[in-house]
């Protein structure tokens, strides 16, 4: 049997036709106008013996598909100019991490870029002579040389004092050579472009959430008083591969009693005890595209009534957004009316004061090559963005946390809840955690 070809790192359970990714650059290009882009993979340092898994970085990977370690794109106007750089092969190395494509032709055609050339320098025999190759720095710097060059990259801001990252320290020192070129920031036409998903980004997308749908089942027919929290996470990893999920889309989060009340409780080394809510935070990653769900679960199969209340005042929160959520609203809109919701309601804490107060964090956030993709609660949402809807009440001094949360597409005239098909109510949720 012919053994597969993993030159590509194939990570990604399934990637878009090569065109796609082509198409993004081009995009891009136009957006910003003048100039050209450079954008930097995510590195990976492995040798010999060194073990890990390497996941490119989403923007990165949102232009390309491309999961190469150590990569650089440059995309530049006229014929010609779309281009990828990549570290020579080393064969040794390959032993230990994987063979690589590298710099040629066939790389070229395979992932779909006018050239595939070397990020290292080297030199070819010409006419008897020796003529040196520029690798990616070399050619840079003749590009940035040029009157008026502009190269527009990624430049997340840094804290004063904080060290700078290797892409601001790299321009730092090109600028000593080159010290006319100018430098932007090409972060908001990159939120502008990932914020609205194409067709195939979507059809990802609905593998991931469907997959995140079976691993809360599992984790449904999994919890009993006794359990361990830890079960329950490998359980759901367990279900996540199963599916076809290359991991996580983020740490599972399964926290019971107390740790219920912490939003981000991860550590998942608890017990599930009798009487106890269990809130099961997860997602699956397939195709580098996320999937975010949470559910609460009772660990006996059975909500008391204390427990009920709590819950459906989050459901009622939750579905007042979903009803709310169309092109124009923004995710605080939504959120206020949650709030609205906790705080008009007649359920109170152990003091009598009303619930508004137990909603700590946001509605929710757009969803896509991260479980956080980029985007703020201001801005107005547009059919193509997907977001989250999870509302929730904690509640220390009772050990009790309720949180809710699917993940909803934006259509032309409302919302599509994505993950419907998994129960939601008290009673579809003491039926399903009975196995009826």
């Amino acid at each position: 049997m012919a053994s597969k070809d993993m030159r590509g790192g194939n990570y990604a359970a399934e990637l878009q036709p090569k065109e796609i990714y082509k198409d993004r650059r081009r995009r891009l290009l136009e957006r910003v106008g003048e100039g050209m882009v450079v954008m930097w993979g995510a590195g990976d340092d492995r040798g010999y013996g060194d073990v890990g898994t390497f996941r490119q970085s989403s923007s990165f990977f949102y232009l390309t598909g491309v999961e190469l370690p150590n990569a650089v794109i440059v995309i530049r106007p006229g014929e010609g100019g779309d281009l990828l750089f990549l570290p020579p092969r080393n064969p040794n190395v390959e032993r230990w991490t994987g063979p690589k494509w590298g710099p040629g032709e066939d790389t070229a055609a395979e992932l779909g870029f006018d050239e595939v050339l070397s990020t290292q320098p080297s030199e070819i025999v010409l006419d008897a002579r020796r003529r040196p190759v520029p690798g990616f720095e070399g050619r840079l710097h003749g590009w940035l040389s040029e009157p008026g060059a502009v190269l527009w990259t990624e430049l997340p801001a840094v804290s004063s004092g904080a060290v700078l990252p290797p892409t601001h320290r790299f321009l730092s020192a090109m600028r000593d050579r080159v010290p006319t070129f100018s430098v932007r920031d090409i972060g908001e036409h990159m939120t502008a472009l990932r914020s609205i998903k194409d067709s195939g980004e979507i059809d990802l997308m609905r593998k991931a959430i469907d997959i995140s749908i079976e691993g809360q089942l599992r984790a449904a027919r999994t919890i009993r008083p006794g359990i361990g929290e830890g079960v329950i996470d490998g359980a759901v990893y367990a279900a996540f591969r199963e599916g076809g999920a290359e991991g996580l889309a983020f740490p599972s989060i399964v926290g019971s009693g107390y740790n219920a009340t912490t939003l981000h409780y991860d550590q998942n080394v608890g017990t599930c005890d009798d009487g106890e809510l269990v809130v099961v935070d997860i997602g699956a990653r397939y195709g580098y595209y996320c999937g975010d769900l949470t559910r609460t679960y009772p660990a006996n199969g059975r909500f008391t009534e204390r427990q009920r209340e709590i819950y459906d005042l989050v459901l009622e929160g939750h579905d007042r957004a979903a009803e709310a959520t169309r092109p124009g609203v923004t995710v605080f809109d939504l959120r206020k009316i949650v709030y609205g919701v906790f705080e008009d309601s007649s359920v109170r804490d152990s003091n009598g004061d009303s619930l508004g107060q137990y909603f700590i964090h946001g509605l929710g956030h757009p969803l896509g090559l991260d479980a956080h993709d980029p985007g703020a609660d201001e801005t107005p949402l547009e059919p193509g963005m997907v977001i989250t809807n999870e509302p929730g009440i904690y509640l220390p001094d009772e050990e009790l946390g309720v949180r809710i949360e699917n993940d909803f597409l934006i259509t032309a005239d409302g919302a599509e809840n994505l993950s419907a098909d998994l129960p939601m109510k008290t009673d579809e949720i003491e039926r399903l955690m009975r196995g009826d």
